[in-house]
């Protein structure tokens, strides 16, 4: 196996069990969850530890150090808003009727301190290894925070799968938010974005040393991947099966798309536009 596609293997399956691990912790009782993120908690500071420790290394081994660091740290935050220990101020359903700048405004405080929490940890990671050598834990923040407030935008804008389904009970209130559609002007470029990003930095891979080839090749992965979770958002598919064994019974008990209430469908806009998501 080349490095390069060991380097997309590897981020492949973290991607894959990463983000079951965090549909199955989040499937535990509230104690559970409860030390869960106590444990993770732990784990952030071995990680931002480690992220400082690798940058001014030059190897391989420190390039997929300092990946898994970087999603250790994304991880942390996704388990801390899927719990509901970080959110934001408004923790209330929106209600129905309203214009789309009175709902983006309800959305926003809905994730606030969320936003602000990858905001504050992504440059920390950035400060703890601004210029090394190794800065892939840095790169992997930032990419999986474009991906990710991507997909909030397109879920709010409407598409066809919100996952709605796969939010714990305490979370639900967040569905409110969505809006279920054929189509949203946003998609396109969105989903562009991400394909771009992705061959670009294959391309890169290919004409780099074997170091700096590993981190692009990461991070391309990693790009493709939000290119795909884009695509499973208007695909008539649900990608839940590549996580049954996290989901356990939730599995088979989701409701199926749209379900947020139909005063936020939306109409479609034009046949040729399409509409997109990400975990």
């Amino acid at each position: 196996m080349t490095a390069n596609a060991l380097a997309i293997a590897a981020t492949l399956f973290a991607w894959w069990f990463g983000t079951g691990a965090i549909f199955w912790l989040n499937g535990l009782p509230r104690r559970a969850r409860r030390r869960s993120v106590a444990a993770a908690s732990g784990l952030l500071v071995v990680a931002l530890a480690g992220i400082a420790a690798t940058a001014s290394e030059t190897s391989a081994g420190a390039v997929y150090l300092s990946f898994a660091c970087g999603l250790m740290v994304w991880a942390w935050v996704e388990l801390t808003f899927l719990t509901g220990l970080i959110t934001g101020p408004n923790r209330a359903p929106a209600p129905a009727g309203l214009s789309l700048a009175a709902r983006f405004r309800l959305a926003v405080g809905a994730i606030l301190w969320h936003e602000l929490t990858i905001l504050a940890l992504t440059a920390l990671v950035f400060a703890l290894s601004w210029g090394g050598a190794t800065m892939t834990g840095a790169w992997t923040m930032l990419l999986l925070w474009a991906m990710r407030t991507s997909t909030k935008l397109n879920i709010f804008l409407g598409v066809r799968n919100t996952y709605a389904g796969l939010l714990p009970e305490h979370m639900r209130y967040l569905a409110s938010h969505f809006s279920a559609g054929r189509m949203n002007p946003l998609f396109p470029p969105a989903f562009a974005a991400a394909l771009l990003a992705a061959v670009l930095l294959f391309a890169a891979a290919a004409e780099a040393s074997p170091v700096d080839a590993t981190a692009l090749a990461i991070l391309g992965t990693l790009a493709a991947l939000g290119a795909l979770e884009h695509a499973f958002l208007v695909l008539p598919i649900r990608s839940e099966a590549l996580w049954s064994w996290s989901l356990g019974g939730r599995a088979g008990h989701l409701p199926d798309e749209p379900s947020q209430p139909s005063s936020h469908r939306r109409a479609p806009l034009a046949r040729a536009v399409v509409h997109t998501e990400a975990t």
